[in-house]
């Protein structure tokens, strides 16, 4: 029993012994933690202080030698400073607040201030823009476009496709010599030129085209039209006849093609002479403008504000002051040119003359109601712009679609001359498209079911748009911000013909009586689009030759341009 009795106290201590053992680990832990808390706080502290007088101190020598170097100019506005993020707050109540909470608010501050550095040195090098050295630039596009499309024969289909992918090398040697290169991926399945393995059975299964970048266009200049009325211009690229030029994203706000572009798009090898009257006179260049910036309004905001939901805290960056811009001198009001091709030899077999032509003439003005463009931000009518131009080709069924689509009967069909006459204007936020392209000659031929045929191809569009949070100082009317658009293109005598294939007889050359586009888009960011869009096409009733369908469409679009 005695024994016993002497046990108690031992364990009774033992168990003491080891929880002031525990307390004095979890003292020395605490003690260390807060040790490393206040070294990271001291590193914090040091670093924004450290920060704020090495620039300012290189500021004022950088400042004292420019100033001795150089003059002062006659008139200078003192550049306004960019406003500064906040300093760490080292008073005496912040020091009284949690260590912890102190440590977070100087890190927020210290990622912060480095983010703004890196913003600071990517907007420098941002200066260079896209030029690869002091001769060639780069820039392209990559487009991407989901679509759910019904057909006038067959059931509705849905496809995901590369829409774009182009690679643009702007070439400038001097004012007087300038010149483009445009490469363009091909899947290989087109008609135009396909390339790939071909089936090896007499089916009609396609076989599967090879993917490579093709020459899409190239051009040489010599001359400056803002210096002399003539330019010479040699290159690969589309004739002037419409709204085309061959740059289907700058050409139109819908992301399906219009009939006029779909129908008498011409691309040639081609050259001659350019003209714009009368020259600009030399003057100074006009006085630099700070363009407000157009803001998104519906799926950035929306991102973002999910994107905060989730928890996603942006890190605050520095503010800058906008760039001011200067904007270019107004080209010459009449401007035109003159170039000559070699046609087709399925149009003129055996052909040795370059004997095909295109011509244009087209006037360009623009006006701000003499009205300041600080008092236009209200209006809906200025500032307007309005270029018109009538256009003339020896021969329309070189386009690629009628020279393809009526192949077997281009021998037959001849040179078939034609006119286009365009309009694209801009009232404030608005812009207006208006085009009319025909052959003004009747195409006769024998179709594959022995039919005599006697059409004059004809199509027609009109588009309007809207910007919205504009601005005077816009440029172009869907380019930036948010916008919505409506197109509508029709055609005449474009029901297509019949040949017979496998011994059946085959609808060929036929485009929509009508087509309708309703198109909403937005930049979400700077170089960045994503568009929605529907679309209607009416076929051509039964009594012309169409199956009197009507086929709806659906098309996303994501777009990155660089």
């Amino acid at each position: 029993m005695f024994s016993l009795i002497l046990l108690v106290p031992s364990h009774a201590a033992a168990g003491e012994n080891e929880d002031i053992a525990d307390l004095k680990r979890m003292l020395q832990e605490l003690k260390a933690e807060n040790r490393k808390l206040s070294q990271r706080l001291s590193t914090l502290e040091r670093a924004p202080a450290a920060r704020r007088i090495n620039p300012a101190t290189t500021h004022e020598r950088a400042t004292a030698v420019a100033t001795a170097a150089a003059p002062a100019p006659a008139v200078a506005a003192p550049p306004a400073a960019p406003p500064t993020l906040p300093a760490p707050d080292l008073s005496e109540a912040a020091a009284k607040r949690p260590l912890g909470v102190r440590v977070k608010d100087l890190e927020v501050i210290w990622a912060a201030q480095e983010n703004a550095t890196r913003q600071i040195i990517r907007d420098s090098l941002s200066k260079t823009g896209p030029k690869i050295n002091s001769f060639l630039s780069l820039s392209g596009v990559v487009e991407g476009v989901a679509s759910r499309t019904g057909s006038f024969t067959g059931p509705t289909q849905e496809n995901l496709a590369l829409g774009t992918a182009e690679l643009d090398f702007d070439i400038k040697l001097s004012d007087w010599l300038t010149g483009a290169l445009v490469l363009h991926f091909d899947n290989g399945t087109g008609a135009i030129f396909p390339t790939g393995n071909q089936p090896v059975v007499p089916t009609n299964i396609p076989g599967v085209g090879v993917d490579r970048f093709t020459l899409d266009r190239t051009h040489i200049s010599v001359g400056d039209l803002m210096q002399f009325p003539i330019a010479a211009r040699f290159g690969v690229e589309v004739l002037h006849f419409g709204t085309s030029t061959g740059v289907a994203r700058l050409d139109t706000l819908s992301i399906g093609t219009p009939l006029t572009t779909e129908v008498f798009e011409n691309r040639q090898t081609a050259g001659g002479l350019e003209f714009a009257w009368p020259t600009p006179p030399r003057q100074p260049p006009p006085a630099p403008v700070v363009v407000p910036r157009v803001s998104p309004l519906v799926v950035a905001p929306a991102v973002s504000q999910l994107m905060r939901w989730l928890g996603y805290t942006p890190l605050p960056e520095r503010p800058f002051r906008p760039t001011p811009v200067t904007f270019p001198f107004d080209p010459a009001p009449f401007y035109g040119s003159v170039m000559a091709y070699r046609g087709s030899d399925s149009i003129i077999p055996g052909r040795t003359k370059i004997d095909d032509y295109n011509a244009s003439l087209g006037f360009r003005t623009r006006g701000h109601c003499g009205v300041p463009y600080d008092q236009l931000k209200d209006s809906l009518i200025c500032p307007w712009t309005l270029d018109f131009h009538v256009d003339y080709d020896t021969s329309v069924f070189e386009s690629r679609f009628l020279r393809t689509s009526y192949l077997p009967f281009l021998s037959q069909i001849g040179r078939i001359p034609g006119v286009a006459a365009s309009l694209k204007t801009s009232f404030g936020p608005f812009a207006f498209v208006g085009e009319v392209n025909a052959a003004i000659q009747d195409a006769r031929f024998i179709d594959g079911l022995g039919i005599t045929r006697n059409m004059m191809p004809m199509t027609w569009q009109a588009s309007i748009a809207y910007q919205f949070d504009w601005n005077p100082w816009i440029q172009e009317i869907g380019a930036q911000g948010d916008y919505i658009s409506v197109g509508y293109s029709g055609s005449k005598d474009m029901s297509g013909v019949s040949i017979l294939q496998n011994g059946i007889p085959t609808r060929i050359g036929f485009v929509p009586q009508h087509r309708l586009f309703l198109t909403g888009g937005e930049w979400v960011m700077d170089g960045l689009k994503v568009a929605v869009e529907y679309s209607a096409n009416w076929d051509y009733p039964v009594s012309a030759g169409g199956t009197g369908r009507v086929a709806h469409g659906w098309f996303g679009l994501i777009q990155l341009n660089f």
